[in-house]
């Protein structure tokens, strides 16, 4: 279950609030007259989030080639590796 907090509180103990988060690294979802109004996470979930989000975009675009005939044969670990960091370089 996501922990809640009310946006009041994050205005009083704001250090407390981003120790906690970053701490236990798990989403604190702020609250605001009984409706969830948004969402804090430690720099360790986002950077988690940005990677998952990057290779989804990667895999989107390797199926969009794939449906284009625009795929390659690697027969070699050393072509797979060569792939991979032609990937990244891309993915920057």
């Amino acid at each position: 279950m996501l922990n809640t907090i009310s946006a009041k509180q994050i205005q009083r103990e704001y250090k407390k609030v981003f120790q906690q988060v970053n701490k236990e690294n798990k989403p604190v979802i702020v609250i605001t007259n009984n409706k969830p109004v948004g969402a804090l996470i430690s720099m360790d979930l986002l950077d988690k989030l940005e990677e998952n989000l990057r290779l989804e975009l990667l895999e989107k675009k390797a199926l969009q080639e794939y449906k284009k005939g625009k795929t390659q044969t690697i027969s070699t670990a050393d072509e797979l590796q060569d792939f991979f960091v032609e990937i990244r370089k891309s993915a920057e």
